[in-house]
Parts: structure tokens; sequence; C-alpha cells
């Protein structure tokens, strides 16, 4: 059973699931009560990425205080998920990972932005890179930099969660 969301909170997951199909996601069923709200998943053929790529967004509205360490947790958790469960080539040899671990929040805090600008995970062929959705502003936040490892990628994940995650990017999608 899901836990009971606030309305905005069901109004936003449902234009979600819309916007992720638009994105080629697919909705994947999650456990109740369990790390995330919802999951979606893609597996896309992409040039730049040299193969299959299985891409996973994890989304979980904290309705309470979500912490550094709860952020971290929740971030390494979903890549561990998709890891677990992807298919396909091997990494590196065919096949990459791309996970969005995605906080849904009230109010972003000064300690998730200051967690967001310095959390970089090196994983081989594989991406993991969090964002906190701050739902009052619907401003999205994640990794600032392109660190040199990623720089034919971090651009366009930023894009991408920016596209995905805020009801501010629809509107401007929607609109061209």
């Amino acid at each position: 059973m899901q836990p009971e969301y606030p309305v905005y909170i069901k109004e936003y997951f449902n234009m979600l699931g819309q916007w992720m199909v638009y994105f080629g996601m697919s909705s994947l069923d999650v456990e109740p009560n369990w790390l995330f709200d919802v999951c979606y998943k893609r597996d896309a053929l992409q040039a730049s990425k040299f193969g299959k790529v299985n891409t996973y967004c994890f989304v979980k509205y904290a309705n309470e205080h979500f912490d550094t360490a709860k952020l971290q947790q929740f971030s390494s958790q979903s890549f561990d998920y998709a890891m677990k469960y992807r298919q396909g080539m091997p990494l590196g040899f065919g096949g990459s990972l791309v996970v969005y671990p995605g906080l849904i929040t009230d109010k972003i805090m000064q300690e998730h932005t200051n967690f967001l600008n310095n959390y970089l995970k090196k994983h081989f062929s594989a991406f993991e890179f969090p964002c906190v959705l701050d739902i009052s502003s619907g401003s999205v936040y994640c990794y600032p930099k392109t660190p040199v490892w990623g720089a034919l990628y971090y651009n366009g994940f930023r894009r991408e969660v920016e596209d995905m995650f805020s009801p501010i990017a629809w509107k401007r999608i929607a609109n061209r």
C-alpha cells in the first residue's frame, strides 16, 4: 500500500508519469514502502555512449526531513537496485547504465545543495546522478560541475534531469 500523499504530490506523480512516457521511459512496479515511490526505465541505443544504455529514474517524495546521509543512501541504493536488474551487454563492452535518483521535497535545504555540489560517484561505464526537485519552486538541483572524465555526458545529464523532473521544463517543452 502506497503512503498517502498531499494532493499536489499526487498531481505531480501523475504528470511525471505522463512526461516519462514522453521521454521513452516505462513504469516499473515498485515494492510498497520501499526505497522509492515510483521507478521508470528506458533501454535505448545511443551512439554517444557507445552502445545500449539502460536508464533508470527512481523518485521519492521526502515528506519528512531527509538529511544528506539519507540522500546519499537513496542515491547509492537506487544505483545498486538498477545494477541488480539491468540486462544487456556488459558495462563498458556495448552496455552502459545511467541512474537518476530523484528526491522530491517541499523546499530544498542548504545541506541538500551542498551535498549535490560535491557528490560525484565514479562507476565503470555507469553513472549515478542524483537530483532534488524543490516542488515549491519547480527547480531541479544536481551536480553542477563537469569532471574531465565526464565531459561528454554531464551537460546532457543535467539537461535530462531538468527536462524529466521539472514542471518548469515541462511547460517550456509543451510550448515549443
